[in-house]
C-alpha cells in the first residue's frame, strides 16, 4: 500500500509539471472543475458502533503523521474491494468535498467510500466523470486530474454489483479502479480495470429545467396557494412530475421558515442555516452529524429556483404539517399535527 501511495505520489507531481508546460505552451485540456470528493487516509485505530444511528460504524484512524479522524461509515457507504475493516488496516474514505464540516475534533467524515484491502498494482478514483471534449474516447473527473477510457475488459457495475456495462455513465459519480497509466500526460490518462456506478441520478454539467422541458404530463399546480405557518406566501408555482412527485420552490419557503439560504454556483448546492446541504440533481441530503439522508426526487432548478419534493420538508426538516390538498400547499411548523 505504501508503494502505491508513493507511485500515486510521483504521478501527482508528474503531472503538475505537465500542466504548467501545457499552459505555457497554449495546449489545455477540458477546464477542471474543483474534486466532487475529498479523501482522508489512515490506518485504522478501532471500530466501534454509532449508539446514534443504527447500522452506522465509527471508524478511528490516524494517518501517517499521527493526526487522528473518524470515518462514518453508513449503509450507502460503497466498498470497491473489501468490506470488512479491522483494526492495523489502511484504508481510505472519500467524502463530500463540499458536505458541511462539523466543528469537532478530531474532524468527522461520513464516507461515501471506503477503500479497504486495495490489491497492489491497482489505483482508485473517485469523481464525477464527463466525456472528454478534446478526446471522445477519454472521460474526465470533474477534478481534471484522471482520464480514463473503458476496453473490452472493463467491468461497469452498479454499487450493489448489478452489471451496467449498456447503462450511460455520463455526469455519474464512479469508482474507477485501474493500473498503470497510458500516458504521462495531464490529466493522467489510464484504462479502467472496473468501474463502480454510484446510486443516483446523473447530473449534466448543465443541468437546467425550462417550462419547455418539463417531464410529459406534468402538472403545473399553477395558481396553487402556498400557506406556510398560516400566511400565503410570494412564490413561484409548484409543478408535479409524471410520477406525481409535488415538486415546490424551496427558498420562499424555507426563509418564511426562518432558514438562511446559500446558494453556491460552483457545487451547484444550497445550504439551509449551517447544517442542512442539498446538492442539484442529487438526492442525498447532509443534515449536520446525522448519516447522510435521501428524498425521494432530486432537487431541480427552473427558471433560476431551486425546487425540492414536499417530502423534503416532512422528512428532512421534521415538519408532519407539509401537505397538499384541494389544490393549496400547506407547511406548518407551529401547529397540531394535521390530518
Amino acid at each position: 500500500m505504501r508503494n502505491i501511495i508513493s507511485i500515486l505520489l510521483s504521478v501527482t507531481l508528474l503531472t503538475a509539471g505537465v500542466t504548467a508546460m501545457a499552459a505555457s505552451s497554449g495546449k489545455m485540456f477540458d477546464e477542471p472543475k474543483s474534486p466532487h470528493y475529498l479523501s482522508a487516509t489512515g490506518t485504522v485505530v478501532s471500530v466501534q458502533e454509532c449508539e446514534e444511528q443504527e447500522g452506522t460504524l465509527l471508524v478511528s484512524i490516524t494517518d501517517e503523521d499521527g493526526n487522528p479522524a473518524t470515518l462514518v461509515i453508513t449503509d450507502r457507504t460503497a466498498f470497491p474491494f473489501e468490506n470488512g475493516i479491522a483494526a492495523g488496516d489502511v484504508v481510505t474514505g472519500y467524502y463530500l468535498a463540499d458536505a458541511p464540516m462539523i466543528l469537532i475534533w478530531p474532524p468527522q467524515y461520513t464516507a461515501a467510500i471506503l477503500v479497504a484491502g486495495q490489491p497492489e498494482g491497482m489505483a482508485v478514483a473517485a469523481d464525477r466523470f464527463y466525456t472528454m471534449d478534446s478526446n471522445q474516447d477519454f472521460m474526465l473527473s470533474q477534478s481534471g486530474q484522471l482520464a480514463f477510457r473503458t476496453d473490452e475488459n472493463t467491468e461497469i457495475v452498479l454499487a450493489n454489483g448489478d452489471d451496467f456495462s449498456d447503462g450511460d455513465i455520463e455526469g455519474r459519480r464512479m469508482i474507477v479502479i485501474y493500473g498503470p497509466f497510458v500516458t504521462a500526460s495531464y490529466p493522467a490518462q489510464a484504462t479502467a480495470i472496473k468501474v463502480i456506478v454510484l446510486y443516483e441520478d446523473p447530473v449534466p454539467l448543465s443541468m437546467e429545467i425550462t417550462p419547455d422541458t418539463f417531464p410529459e404530463n406534468a402538472i403545473d399546480a399553477s395558481g396553487w396557494p402556498i400557506i406556510v405557518n398560516g400566511d400565503e406566501i410570494d412564490a413561484p408555482d409548484a409543478f408535479q412530475t409524471e410520477d406525481g412527485t409535488l415538486m415546490v420552490p424551496l427558498r420562499a419557503i424555507v426563509e418564511k421558515l426562518g432558514y438562511d439560504v446559500n446558494w453556491d454556483s460552483a457545487t451547484r448546492s444550497v445550504r439551509l442555516g449551517v447544517a442542512i446541504h442539498l446538492w442539484i440533481g442529487n438526492t442525498e441530503v447532509h443534515v449536520g452529524r446525522r448519516a447522510p439522508q435521501n428524498i425521494s426526487t432530486a432537487p431541480v432548478i427552473v427558471n433560476a429556483t431551486t425546487f425540492v419534493p414536499l417530502d423534503f420538508f416532512r422528512n428532512v426538516l421534521d415538519l408532519p404539517n407539509a401537505i397538499a390538498f384541494e389544490g393549496r400547499i400547506e407547511i406548518d411548523s407551529t401547529g397540531e399535527r394535521m390530518e
